[in-house]
């Protein structure tokens, strides 16, 4: 079922997937991953308000899990919670994670996918972390043409 799931987002049948993440939840309610998946469908859709709830259960279920912090953080700043999103980025780190190298991922992932607002809006973030990496800067210059 994770994986017709998966099949489901990967195709944007958001509402499929939706249906399957949380058929998952209700099979499997300990494991911290369903609601993580279910709130990267709402998430990847930019319904945040949404999203939140699946990612604060996602990490009460799994605490250690840095890259849900990430897009907890990502979720309350895109909603202009910047203090929520701040203690969400400084767990993250805490969990040694690399915040940088997640936007330059996103950023490749969408534009493998066709999505270049999406992609320069990663690239962006990654350069205003780390203004040093030539390669992201002419990538940003690239996409805003």
């Amino acid at each position: 079922m994770a994986k017709l799931a998966s099949l489901c987002f990967f195709k944007k049948d958001y509402d499929t997937a939706i249906y399957f993440f949380e058929k998952l939840m209700t099979l499997d309610a300990t494991n911290g991953n369903w609601p993580g998946f279910l709130a990267y469908v709402y998430y990847e859709q930019e319904k945040y308000e949404k999203a939140i709830p699946y990612f604060e259960k996602s990490v009460d279920l799994s605490p250690n899990s840095p890259f849900i912090y990430f897009l907890l953080g990502n979720s309350y700043s895109r909603l202009g919670k910047i203090k929520e999103a701040t203690w969400c980025y400084e767990l993250a780190i805490f969990l040694d994670f690399d915040i940088y190298g997640a936007h330059v991922d996103f950023a490749k992932k969408y534009e493998k996918m066709g999505q270049k607002e999406k992609a320069l809006e990663e690239y962006i973030l990654a350069y205003e972390i780390d203004p040093r990496d030539k390669k992201i800067k002419k990538k940003i210059d690239a996409l805003s043409q």
